[in-house]
């Protein structure tokens, strides 16, 4: 399966030849977000957060065709954990004003 990956902050210069941040990356079918990790040579700690078509997610997500898979470092964690919990009606659970 193909998914497009979006690199954030200085994850761009640990992937070779992918400064633009984006790139195409063909995986088996059924691969889970940390087989994704691995591939792309970013292990340990070096990826704070994960989101997977804009949600967040955990490394054991299995992915899908056509998934866009985002990845940014430590030192952007609290910007994205801000922007996903706080200004995203949808990642605090509203749908349409209302709290589930």
């Amino acid at each position: 399966m193909r998914i497009t990956v979006k690199l954030g902050g200085g994850l761009r210069q640990r992937v070779n030849g992918h400064q633009a941040g984006e790139l195409a990356l063909e995986l088996p079918d059924g691969a889970r977000v940390s087989q994704a990790l691995e591939a792309l040579g970013l292990l340990g700690d070096v990826v704070r957060v994960l989101m997977v078509n804009g949600r967040p997610i955990r490394d054991d997500q299995e992915l899908r065709e056509g998934d866009r898979l985002g990845l940014w470092p430590r030192e952007l964690a609290f910007n994205m954990y801000v922007a996903t919990n706080f200004f995203n009606p949808l990642a605090r659970g509203e749908i349409e004003g209302k709290k589930e």
